[in-house]
């Protein structure tokens, strides 16, 4: 990753950036929208919220979530947003975020992490399996409201 790129944790004041990143992956918010649910995440036990940041501009969003399992007894570990801003792809942001999540995961005792993905972003199916992660089932998803955020 570029020595100019840090990563910390979301802030209220990154909104306009996180809104333009979650517009460019499909899942348009406004700027409004996103201190209230960076809050939320907040109050979740145990979620992440970082953002990579290229000096004031935000260029890059990883979400993760550790949730507890009946069929284990070591939580698991969600990767719930990635994005890296269209022109900062291909600079190792994104694989710098991944590993954030994964090491975050591993000391909090997660068993392991999950990500799911559309199946029309093949580029991001090789982007994980570059990465070890590996096609373990299928998603299926009950929408029960048509939203903007939904589509």
């Amino acid at each position: 990753m570029q020595s100019e790129i840090g990563v910390r944790t979301a802030r209220p004041g990154d909104a306009p950036f996180i809104s333009e990143l979650l517009a460019q992956l499909g899942y348009p918010a406004t700027a409004e929208d996103i201190p209230a649910r960076l809050s939320l995440l907040e109050t979740f036990p145990r979620a992440l919220a970082l953002v990579a940041a290229d000096g004031d501009q935000v260029v890059g969003l990883v979400t993760a979530h550790i949730i507890p399992s009946i069929h284990s007894s070591a939580p698991i570990a969600l990767l719930t947003t990635l994005v890296v801003g269209l022109s900062h792809r291909g600079r190792g942001i994104g694989s710098e975020l991944v590993s954030k999540v994964e090491l975050w995961a591993a000391e909090n005792g997660a068993l392991r992490v999950s990500v799911t993905s559309g199946l029309q972003r093949v580029g991001t199916h090789d982007f994980y399996e570059r990465r070890k992660y590996e096609r373990t089932g299928l998603r299926f998803t009950k929408i029960f409201v048509a939203t903007d955020a939904n589509p």
